[in-house]
């Protein structure tokens, strides 16, 4: 709560309120280290980031960062937290097990984005202000490459199937795809208007972009190839609101906000893609009542 300068804690069984923690001024992005059972907390205001036991809802530590600190990712295979400084153009590593600063590695302009590769054990880092990704090894804890990307990068997600980080490209319109293995760019794909956020379907093996600026979702799949891609479902819409259906078009393919496919729909909120899963047609949301 960026207001109320806390992290509220909510039981995952019941939804209800079990503590509130204080952290620093306006909390701004949170992780989760899941091998020391810790929540860190980036206070963007205080150049710090919060540490939570997870067992006890309390402060264990307080990590100084350098400059508004503003975006996550954690390692799993060296226990280190990832914490990109907004206006240091700075990358800070935290040592999972002590709390302590591992080390600082300098990024682009801005970073607004972090991704872990576990399969290479990098970190990818976007820097909205300079257009480019940042690649940071895990092991040595220094900058490996600096990948060029599309205009203000905003948003990564790895891929693990295929080894592949995606970049949003906010200001591009786009979505550039990197090889995890090389660091190259495999291809750049026009998707809709201010794409920001990104999600990989492990059943599937398919990326959602959610386009904020032209209410849309993409949908990359990749070719028999492996390398080809391209955006499927891509609908721009004046107005970001739902259909009203009693009865599905003939065809239509269902999908829950998940991404997941649907076989009995029930009343509730839908995407579905008429002509065929297969296709490119466009995909669009629909409440459905029964």
């Amino acid at each position: 709560d960026p207001s109320g300068d806390n992290v509220t804690v909510i039981d995952g069984a019941t939804d209800s309120v079990l503590a509130t923690v204080g952290a620093g001024d306006s909390p701004y992005a949170l992780c989760y280290n899941s091998q020391s059972n810790k929540v860190y907390c980036a206070s963007y205001f205080s150049d710090n980031v919060t540490v939570i036991d997870g067992a006890l809802d309390s402060v264990v530590a307080t990590v100084s960062a350098v400059l508004s600190p503003c975006v996550f990712c954690y390692s799993s295979r060296n226990n280190k937290v990832y914490c990109g400084n907004y206006y240091d153009f700075s990358i800070t590593l935290i040592d999972g097990v002590g709390d302590s600063v591992l080390a600082t590695v300098t990024a682009g302009h801005h970073p607004e984005a972090l991704s872990y590769n576990l399969q290479n054990n990098k970190a990818y880092c976007a820097n909205g202000g300079s257009a480019n990704v940042t690649v940071v090894d895990g092991a040595s804890d220094s900058v490996v490459a600096t990948v060029p990307v599309g205009d203000h990068p905003r948003a990564l997600c790895h891929n693990p199937q295929d080894n592949k980080v995606y970049c949003a490209n906010k200001g591009s319109a786009s979505v550039t795809v990197i090889d995890g293995a090389t660091d190259s760019v495999l291809v750049t794909i026009a998707v809709g208007e201010e794409p920001v956020a990104l999600r990989h379907n492990s059943q599937q093996n398919r990326v959602y972009v959610a386009n904020l600026g032209s209410s849309s979702i993409s949908v990359l799949r990749d070719s028999a190839g492996g390398v080809e891609e391209m955006a499927n479902g891509e609908r721009r819409m004046a107005d970001s609101g739902p259909s009203v259906l009693r009865s599905l078009p003939a065809g239509a393919v269902v999908f829950d906000a998940m991404g997941r496919r649907v076989t009995r729909a029930r009343a509730g909120v839908y995407f579905i893609a008429v002509g065929g899963e297969r296709s490119a047609v466009s995909v669009r949301k629909v409440v459905i009542q029964r």
